[in-house]
């Protein structure tokens, strides 16, 4: 036998080959990129605006193996998420109450609601709630004896609301809680906390 014997190379991994190589950079790249794209589109918490709901469309990247060639392939795919601000509520100086009311009630019926008026005697606790930014629009919620009632469409002259049911009427002002029926005075009753808007 003549010749020298030269051994068959061992076969290259196909992770190994440029093509390869360049694909899964490419896709580490577009991933990075959809990240960065995803911190930069995410809203801030410190947004001071009024109630409002927003949808930011944020990118998202996906990478598979190609079946065909088991080369690893990148898509960027936008999805869309929905964003709630809260609206800016009232900060009162009433105890025990936030911008919709009292925290063991009574208290504003929507989240958008805030509170005009919020009003605590010995005996009774009253709000007044507008209904969502409708200026003007109100309804009375009043708690005493553990006693409910929910009056719409009370009336404001300055700090004065009047809520009538009825027959009965609620007078509230930052001096009492007057309640009558057929001119005759039912409850007279003192403010001891008393906050406006």
């Amino acid at each position: 036998m003549s010749g020298s014997y030269q051994p068959t190379p061992p076969p290259r991994s196909p992770w190994s080959s440029p093509v390869v190589i360049g694909a899964i950079v490419a896709g580490a790249v577009v991933l990075a990129v959809a990240v960065l794209l995803g911190f930069l589109l995410i809203p801030s918490d410190k947004d001071d605006t009024a109630s409002a709901s927003s949808s930011v469309t944020q990118p998202t990247s996906t990478i598979t193996m190609s079946p065909s060639t088991g080369v690893p392939t990148s898509t960027l795919t936008p999805t869309q998420t929905t964003t709630t601000t809260t609206p800016n509520l009232p900060n009162p100086d009433v105890p025990g109450a936030d911008g919709q009311g009292f925290l063991s009630g009574p208290r504003c019926n929507a989240a958008g609601d805030p509170a005009v008026m919020i009003g605590q005697t010995n005996r009774s606790k009253v709000v007044v709630c507008q209904v969502g930014n409708q200026t003007g629009r109100y309804y009375y919620k009043g708690l005493a004896d553990g006693g409910a009632i929910e009056i719409q469409y009370p009336t404001r002259s300055g700090n004065l609301f009047t809520a009538v049911n009825v027959d009965t009427t609620y007078l509230v002002d930052s001096s009492s809680l007057t309640i009558t029926r057929g001119g005759s005075v039912l409850a007279a009753e003192p403010m001891i906390y008393y906050w406006t808007n």
